[in-house]
């Protein structure tokens, strides 16, 4: 049943300023309009339960990714073996050990390992060994990981699948949901 207001002729007059000429043909549609706004602009954004946001995740490029800032791995998969208790620097390290047989010099390594890399044991400022390939691989923020591990994956041919979840922060590009990202 509709509902009758009454507005001062001072608030009438706002509205009326407010109205698109042959659009809105109503207080009514003027009043819609701005609450449609002031909703969108401060209702509390709802967030799916980490359940919800599991049962889809969103699907990536993986060439061009969203933003991972804030982000956990909740999985990953290299040529269809799970990574166990993977995390984004590890998995970037998994195909890091993964260029073994193809680096055969620092040109190969260059090509193939685009993150920050010495020749030798570091351990210090981030970097990891990996005896594997007698190289020190820098660790990397969730965006540069991917990116290294890409590039590996790619070059390499080697089938990568990831599915993580963005954390409930400020800053994080999907608050609360999954994305899934495969090479």
């Amino acid at each position: 049943m509709p509902q009758q207001i009454e507005l001062s002729d001072a608030t009438f007059s706002r509205l009326q300023k407010l109205a698109v000429p042959l659009v809105d043909k109503t207080a009514e549609d003027v009043i819609k309009k701005l609450a449609d706004f002031y909703e969108g602009e401060h209702a509390p954004p709802t967030m799916p339960s980490p359940k919800q946001a599991e049962d889809h995740p969103k699907r990536f490029n993986a060439s061009a990714p969203p933003e991972l800032t804030h982000t956990k791995l909740l999985s990953a998969k290299l040529d269809g073996t799970p990574l166990p208790k993977p995390n984004w620097n590890g998995l970037l390290f998994a195909l890091a050990r993964r260029t073994e047989d193809r680096l055969k010099n620092g040109e190969e390594a260059n090509r193939l390992i685009i993150v920050n890399f010495v020749s030798g044991r570091k351990e210090d400022e981030g970097y990891r060994f990996i005896p594997e390939i007698g190289l020190s691989v820098q660790g990397q923020d969730a965006n540069n990981a991917w990116r290294g591990a890409c590039h590996i994956a790619k070059q390499l041919g080697i089938p990568l699948e990831v599915e993580f979840l963005w954390r409930n922060k400020e800053g994080a590009a999907f608050p609360g949901e999954t994305g899934l990202i495969s090479v």
